[in-house]
């Protein structure tokens, strides 16, 4: 994996960390009018996208 792939899905990552609202708008409110996301599934979503972070930096070094 490269390192300029590593950084794009890192930046997407931290989106959904910071803001995982803007990310669940991204993926899937766009499919929904005047629907709002439960709080357990952005927390479960920012939980996710930290688990993949790490893996992607510990796992697939370099």
């Amino acid at each position: 994996m490269t390192i300029f792939l590593k950084l794009i899905i890192s930046v997407v990552l931290l989106v959904g960390i910071i803001n995982p609202r803007i990310a669940w708008m991204i993926s899937e409110g766009w499919k929904f009018k005047n629907a709002e996301p439960s709080e357990v599934y952005l927390l479960f979503n920012r939980i996710m996208a930290i688990v993949i972070l790490i893996v992607i930096w510990l796992i697939f070094p370099g």
